[in-house]
């Protein structure tokens, strides 16, 4: 990974500034036996406000970019995947509360419907946003068709945004009910062909489509190999959960390059590194350095800001098929700048598709 797209990520940025005035400053008072450190020592309340000022500072960068766009929502239509938790409902929040209809796609009817009833008492009644919950498995085709069929029938011949957002990251070797190495399954290929089965409404609409990419492509340096994943002995979460992030951003650009002519719009966005559900299947990485996680990680808030911004500023301000980060342009890695690979690999996902959604 790039030492510069590395030394430009907020969390980063946060974690130099917490430990440098954290620890390095106090054990270099303690070392050369300064003034700075005689006045530590003397002090509890000095102690006490020097650190919660470092936190403070700390907590501030890490929150990164942030969007004050907005827009009067009432009469369209949002999709969205994954809006249990996290950015997802923070986004179905934020939407329905501009006055946007919203479809939420989460596992589970009960929980869909009950997520669903969760944002409508969240949000100002006067806007008559009508917010909907459906279940929704990303890791299997039938029931993402089956979502779709929904969507389609509750969606008044319009939607507006789709946000493909649900996914995740790093979990043991398993396949999804039709085959594919989960990540890239739930991640790309679920939102690939719900995407497909949308699209007639999202070109009659001019619609937006905003894939949740991340910062994570770079690990995928080799482009994907699909056989790799599905191979067991040589599954590496990491990698895989990178591979299925460079396809989400493909998709987007090749997405933009086979419709942007009819109006649509996609962008793909890296949230950032956000104290979400994502990162259940790392507990033991999240325990061990859990106060720094807490300092220098972003909250759902403001890791939904990328989001916000892509979905509600005005068009002539933003890249079409572009990658965001913190509100701008993100760097991308040599692979994901390939249109070539991209191209090659929609035509895979749609052969694939074709096959396995019967």
């Amino acid at each position: 990974m790039s030492v510069l797209v590395f030394a430009r990520q907020p969390e980063i940025q946060s974690l130099v500034v917490l430990l440098g005035l954290g620890v390095a400053v106090p054990l270099f008072s303690f070392i050369t036996n300064n003034s700075f450190y005689y006045l530590v020592t003397s002090n509890p309340l000095f102690i006490a406000a020097y650190y919660i000022t470092v936190i403070f500072i700390a907590r501030y960068i890490a929150k990164g970019g942030s969007t004050n766009v907005s827009k009067d929502l009432r009469g369209s239509t949002v999709v969205i995947t994954g809006a249990a938790t996290g950015i997802g409902l923070v986004a179905a929040v934020q939407l329905a509360k501009l006055g946007a209809n919203i479809i939420i796609g989460i596992r589970g009817q009960t929980r869909a419907e009950g997520i669903a009833k969760q944002v409508i008492e969240s949000i100002n009644k006067a806007t008559n946003s009508k917010v909907l919950g459906y279940h929704l498995d990303l890791s299997n085709l039938k029931s993402v068709k089956e979502f779709a069929e929904f969507v389609k029938k509750q969606a008044n011949g319009r939607i507006d945004i789709l946000l493909n957002n649900a996914g995740v990251m790093a979990c043991p070797y398993s396949l999804t009910a039709d085959g594919f190495e989960m990540q890239i399954g739930t991640n790309h290929f679920g939102h690939f062909y719900l995407t497909q089965l949308l699209l007639p409404l999202l070109l009659q609409s001019k619609a937006r489509v905003i894939n949740i990419s991340s910062l994570g492509h770079w690990f995928a340096n080799n482009g994907i190999n699909l056989e790799q994943q599905l191979d067991a002995k040589q599954y590496n979460p990491i990698q895989a959960y990178g591979q299925s992030k460079l396809a989400n951003i493909w998709f987007t650009q090749e997405l933009q390059r086979r419709y942007g002519s009819q109006g649509l719009k996609a962008y793909s966005v890296h949230p950032g590194a956000v104290q979400t559900e994502l990162s259940r299947h790392m507990k033991f990485l999240v325990l061990l350095v859990t106060p720094i996680y807490r300092i220098v990680f972003k909250s759902a808030f403001q890791g939904t800001q990328t989001t916000l911004y892509t979905a509600l500023q005005d068009e002539d301000k933003l890249q079409a098929g572009g990658y965001y980060a913190d509100c701008a342009l993100g760097l991308l890695s040599d692979q994901a700048k390939n249109a070539e690979k991209a191209k090659q690999f929609w035509e895979l996902s749609e052969k694939l598709i074709a096959q396995k959604a019967k």
